[in-house]
């Protein structure tokens, strides 16, 4: 498999589909973290008491079968760096990847109390029942309620995100009532700019000086 920094990557049959066992060692082979993650989830290695200059070695078991091992330089890491089945979203204080609340309020506009018995959210292909979260499900007239949603946006790359929420609501007594809103989410990220020889220095001799000499005389 890749490796960003063209160190050791090696697989050991068809890598996880699921959910992946990760344990990753450092160069004196003291375990850093052991981790029990599904496919596209995050986790955390910490150095410890590693040296900086250190490297990791992880292996990726799936049912404690071994499928996959990688060594990672710690020394030469950037964000985005793909190791095999992994790749580097955050070190320290650089990060890709920033928490982000998305708040749908719930406003009852008409003339009778409602009760929401539905929120559903649409995002790409993926559609998620949020009516748990909303905070108060029984909305009078004028009021409102909010559902909040938190989750991790990743600012290293392109995004045009679009947000669906549709929500349903019964009166006492009638016809229940839905409304659906979109939302928008651009992140464009600017290119890095290539270095640029610095001007060449201005001549820094002055000029040269006037003859210091008198003129010879005038012949009598």
């Amino acid at each position: 498999s890749f490796n960003s920094q063209d160190d050791t990557c090696e697989d050991i049959g068809t890598g996880p589909s699921d959910s992946a066992t990760i344990e990753c060692k450092d160069s004196s082979f003291v375990v850093l973290s052991v981790n029990t993650v599904t496919v596209g989830d995050t986790f955390t290695v910490a150095l410890g008491n590693a040296p900086d200059t250190d490297s990791i070695s992880c292996a990726i078991l799936s049912d404690s079968i071994l499928k996959q091992t990688l060594v990672v330089d710690t020394t030469m890491l950037t964000l985005k760096d793909k190791f095999g089945s992994l790749q580097l979203e955050s070190c320290d204080e650089q990060s890709c990847l920033v928490p982000i609340t998305y708040t749908y309020d719930i406003r009852n506009i008409g003339d009778t109390p409602m009760e929401v018995t539905s929120v559903t959210r649409t995002r790409g292909t993926s559609t998620v029942d949020l009516i748990g979260i909303v905070e108060d499900r029984n909305v009078e007239v004028g009021e409102s309620t909010v559902a909040r949603e938190i989750k991790e946006l990743d600012v290293c790359v392109n995004v045009d995100e679009e947000t669906r929420i549709r929500v349903e609501a019964d009166p006492p007594q009638g016809i229940p009532c839905f409304s659906e809103d979109d939302y928008e989410l651009t992140v464009v990220v600017s290119p890095t700019s290539p270095p640029t020889d610095p001007p060449s220095p201005s001549p820094s001799d002055g000029p040269s000086p006037s003859p210091s000499d008198p003129p010879s005389p005038s012949p009598s």
